[in-house]
């Protein structure tokens, strides 16, 4: 989930979203209207969008029969279909899975997936993490095999901080926090946690362009405004599309009639004179995966409000689009935990079509620091992605036998808007961003490992899986236990 990992006293209280008078009025919070978090019955919490499911297409005929009505069904891709319009999407999808069909409430997809959405406040805050000197500060550490051998560096919940008491790593189904299910609405975060980084010629270099230029799709927030730095040598927006089922317009033409997105973002969408909570995400991770992968040839689409929010339904959608020119890598800093611990149902068909076609998907892990599965990034043949500091794991990582490789993930800098202030006080004083900033979480360590694998296909002429294969499953290269192979790159 990428990915904010905690903002700390960086405006969290609603006496910082007050308006001024004569500014825009605030729009009204997505989350309130669009997500519903439930605490689950066997695999922990997940979020969902109301009077949503997603079903195979051989269940809708049955699913008549159990609601007595038509359904509003809307094709997701080949095999998956998005019903809107239920009272009760959760128990109809229990309904249909007792009937022998795959169907799931239509589970939210978020680029804040850490404490501040699942409460998990000890990310931070459990002295543990770091604390500890047989962690790091034994000077065994090398010497003895026992170092990483020993389950216990990442079998101990206490060393990540997680406050439910989980004791399943590395996951079979998933956490399995128990209880009785409640559903409930949250408040959307509406601070950004992206620090104002300075210039640095170090992080200018500029490739020097390979014959064949390996083309990597980046779905997140979108594409900042020419204007805003958006103009960033080897990204590009993707042309305006459908955004997805979830955003019907039936006044329009042709067999996706859903409102288009221009693949951009904005600092202030949401009106609250703050700098959104995840705007400029993805050009800030396009831009680390150019200068990372010289030559590489970026095309980012937006599938994320820029309060953090996506979908299941939706981003799959939009992968399913990408079959009829499939790109070498598809990087995703995005992720959901889900009812029961299944796998998404639509990513899950989406993304095995994109793979069979020869693109090799990279995830973000996650920042809640516990072992519970993530998705898209446990997906079979996924590369899934957890974080490192300086020293170790950052505090904030999910890690398991589920997490594939791991790349630095703290106070990583890169492309950001220029000119624009944090507060949208319209007064570019100290607190404005010039074209840079550094953010925390598994998001940007995700980007890392994409570019590494980009950069394999870039001057080997590897295929993508080949190149993949080298950068994280070659048996020689150092793996961190729960964390996978160390991609180390900045």
């Amino acid at each position: 989930m990428a990915d904010d990992p905690g903002r700390g006293d960086r405006g969290d209280s609603e006496d910082l979203a007050k308006p001024v008078p004569g500014r825009r009025t605030r729009a009204p919070d997505r989350w309130r209207t669009s997500i519903r978090f439930s605490s689950g019955a066997a695999g922990g919490g997940y979020a969902f969008r109301p009077g949503e499911m997603v079903v195979e297409h051989g269940a809708l005929d049955v699913l008549r029969g159990i609601v007595n009505a038509d359904l509003d069904a809307r094709a997701v891709g080949n095999t998956v279909t998005l019903v809107t319009g239920l009272a009760d999407p959760v128990g109809l999808s229990a309904n249909a899975r007792s009937r022998g069909f795959r169907a799931q409430p239509n589970h939210v997809v978020f680029a804040t997936q850490d404490h501040s959405v699942w409460g998990n406040p000890a990310a931070f805050g459990n002295p543990a993490a770091f604390g500890n000197p047989a962690a790091f500060g034994n000077p065994a550490a090398f010497g003895n095999p026992a170092a990483f051998g020993n389950p216990a560096a990442f079998g101990n919940p206490a060393a990540f901080g997680h406050g439910h008491g989980c004791t399943c790593c590395p996951p079979v189904i998933g956490c399995g926090c128990h209880g009785v299910p409640t559903v409930s609405t949250r408040r959307a975060p509406h601070r950004s946690a992206a620090k104002r980084a300075p210039y640095d010629e170090a992080l200018m270099r500029v490739g020097g362009g390979a014959p064949d230029p390996a083309r990597v799709v980046v779905l997140d927030t979108g594409l900042a405004p020419d204007d805003l730095c958006g103009d960033i040598t080897g990204v590009a927006v993707r042309p305006a599309e459908p955004w997805g089922p979830t955003k019907l317009d039936e006044s329009l033409p042709g067999p996706f009639p859903y409102t288009a997105t221009d693949n951009h973002d904005h600092p202030d969408e949401n009106n609250d004179q703050w700098l959104d909570p995840v705007s400029g995400h993805g050009t800030f991770i396009a831009g680390l995966i150019c200068r990372l992968a010289p030559g590489a040839h970026v095309e980012l689409g937006r599938v994320l409000e820029t309060t953090g929010e996506g979908n299941d339904a939706d981003i799959a959608f939009r992968i399913t689009q990408l079959a009829s020119k499939p790109p070498a890598v598809l990087c995703l800093s995005l992720s959901c935990y889900t009812e029961l611990d299944a796998p998404p149902l639509a990513l899950a068909s989406a993304i095995a079509e994109l793979q069979q076609l020869g693109t090799v998907v990279v995830a973000s892990a996650g920042n809640d620091s516990h072992c519970r599965v993530a998705w898209p990034a446990a997906l079979p043949g996924v590369v899934s992605v957890g974080a490192l500091g300086p020293e170790g794991p950052a505090p904030f990582t999910n890690f398991g036998s589920w997490v594939r490789a791991c790349a630095p993930g703290l106070d990583i800098v890169s492309d950001f808007f220029e000119g624009v202030d944090d507060d949208d006080d319209g007064v570019l004083d100290g607190g404005s961003f010039w074209g840079w900033a550094s953010w925390s979480g598994t998001s940007f360590a995700a980007p890392i490992v994409a570019a590494a694998i980009t950069r394999e296909i870039l001057l080997y002429g590897l295929a993508p899986d080949a190149a993949a294969e080298r950068v994280v499953d070659d048996e020689r290269l150092f793996r961190f236990p729960g964390l996978g192979t160390v991609v180390n790159l900045h």
